[in-house]
């Protein structure tokens, strides 16, 4: 018996697991109130082992306040590492994870702010299969079957850096703070390999005069990853590391912003294998083991931006909103990702922290949320196919829309890969027997079966398929039902 074996990969979802993060971000004096706050998860790295996954990254919190001699900021910076269980993962395989902030949550504590931080981990495993499959045999038939596999051609490690000096306009006393995030915008397959094309967006908060700006601005990047002509990739980006340095003159400042961040992944390929999906023997009798196969093929790969808004008011008893001060994304929260025909669904929250100044010359904040559930086309997508989705906020706005009630509006970037469980038989092992009696018919005639095809109706009467084909040169396959079949098993003289 002759045999091959047969190599792909599988891409699946685990179960997202949450962890919690608190700490104490001091101040130099008492606080009077808090105006924003913000978290950022950031240089993700993941490995699989003994059926775990090890994940670890760098957390960052950013809080600005109001004490009474003014405007305020601290930072805290913490690494973590989690080990997500997840017993059906094997060794061999390869591990993704995308990290977001689901919820974060403040109290004052006199000069300190005390913070709890909930991270979403949402991981994904490639995992290689092998099976050793029939491949033939002497006085046997074969149906042979093409199947398109997924294979994992090169792994993504990759560094991304962008430096950019931009004009503010005024003065800057001091940085408040600032928050980088990087969201991936396309991927194209060149003649040498991929190319990964995203953005790093950047949110500043600094004084200037006394009074809180805003500053936002995006860099783009590119990365190339050798790679066989017609393959896509299957990657997340994160925030590694980011500086930020104020220059030029008093009445003119210049932000200089060095920002790098990590690409990290795998580089797919989907390849055709032929396989025997069905044997037998018009001479012997022949056992053969013919198992059902699960593999998957990738139908669908795209980056999408949608525009989000909504608006919240500002409470009760509190002035009239004059105009909006600044606005920061607090959390990009991506829920659920499901597919139907011709689409891939997403489900999610921005949370975004406003910063505005009332009509009596104050200042206040508001927390919006910003829920969203969007139809991204993808026409060769159907319901029930598997959809691994990433999601970045790459733009915030907010105004005074009345009074009491402010406007608020977001852009989403999502890098989407989408792929279907195929199933087949294929034959892995054959054993050819004995010899099959001649039961001295010399002419057969039986009546086809509705969509029975030449195949079907050879491998019933134990002959070659192509005399089936011969002999019934009127009939077409598969069959409608109750066409007589003739087969002649020897010439009469």
């Amino acid at each position: 018996m002759q045999t091959k074996q047969i190599q792909f990969d599988r891409i699946r979802k685990l179960g997202a697991g949450q962890f919690v993060v608190e700490c104490n971000v001091s101040a130099d004096s008492e606080i009077k109130s808090l105006l924003c706050v913000s978290a950022d998860v950031g240089d993700i790295r993941a490995a699989i082992t003994a059926g775990q996954i090890a994940v670890s990254g760098k957390i960052g919190v950013n809080v600005i306040y109001e004490t009474e001699e003014g405007v305020d900021s601290a930072d805290h910076v913490t690494d973590f590492s989690k080990l997500l269980s997840d017993e059906g993962v094997g060794d061999g395989a390869k591990a993704l994870v995308d990290a977001t902030i689901a919820d974060t949550e403040t109290e004052l504590r006199g000069n300190s702010v005390a913070v709890r931080i909930v991270v979403q981990l949402s991981p994904t495993a490639v995992e290689t299969q092998s099976l050793d499959v029939f491949d033939g045999e002497d006085g046997t038939c074969e149906k042979r079957r093409t199947l398109s596999l997924i294979e994992t051609v090169a792994d993504i490690d990759a560094e991304v850096e962008t430096e950019e000096k931009y004009s503010v306009g005024s003065g800057v006393e001091k940085v408040l703070g600032f928050t980088t995030a990087a969201v991936i915008c396309k991927q194209t397959a060149t003649e040498t390999g991929l190319s990964i094309d995203g953005e790093i967006c950047a949110d500043v908060i600094y004084l200037s005069d006394g009074e809180m700006c805003r500053k936002t601005f995006s860099m783009p990047f590119a990365k190339s990853i050798d790679a066989p002509e017609n393959c896509c990739a299957l990657a997340v980006v994160s925030m590694k590391e980011s500086a930020l340095n104020v220059g030029g003159k008093a009445d003119d400042a210049t932000l200089t912003l060095t920002a790098k961040a990590t690409v990290s992944g795998f580089v797919l390929r989907q390849f055709d294998e032929e396989v025997i999906c069905d044997v037998y023997s018009p001479c012997h009798k022949l056992e053969f083991s013919c198992p059902c196969l699960s593999f998957d093929e990738i139908v669908d790969t795209g980056a999408y931006r949608e525009r989000i808004s909504g608006s919240v008011s500002v409470a009760d008893g509190e002035a009239d909103a004059a105009r909006v001060v600044c606005a920061r994304v607090a959390e990009c929260d991506l829920t659920s990702v499901t597919t139907k025909d011709g689409c891939i669904v997403t489900e999610g929250v921005v949370t975004a922290c406003v910063v505005y100044e009332t009509e009596d010359g104050g200042k206040s904040s508001v927390k919006v949320e910003l829920p969203y559930a969007l139809d991204h086309e993808a026409r060769d997508v159907k319901e029930g196919d598997c959809a691994f989705v990433s999601a970045g906020c790459c733009d915030l706005f907010a105004k005074v829309k009345r009074g009491r009630e402010i406007e608020v509006g977001a852009t989403l970037a999502f890098s989407a890969l989408a792929t279907r469980t195929c199933r087949a038989t294929v034959v892995t092992e054959a054993t050819v027997g004995e010899k099959l009696e001649d039961d001295g018919e010399a002419i057969v005639v039986v009546s086809a079966k509705k969509g029975e095809t030449a195949w079907d109706l050879a491998k019933r009467l134990c002959v070659r398929a192509e005399e089936v084909e011969s002999f019934n040169p009127s009939v077409e396959f598969p069959a409608e039902g109750g066409e007589k079949i003739v087969v002649y098993r020897m010439l009469a003289m």
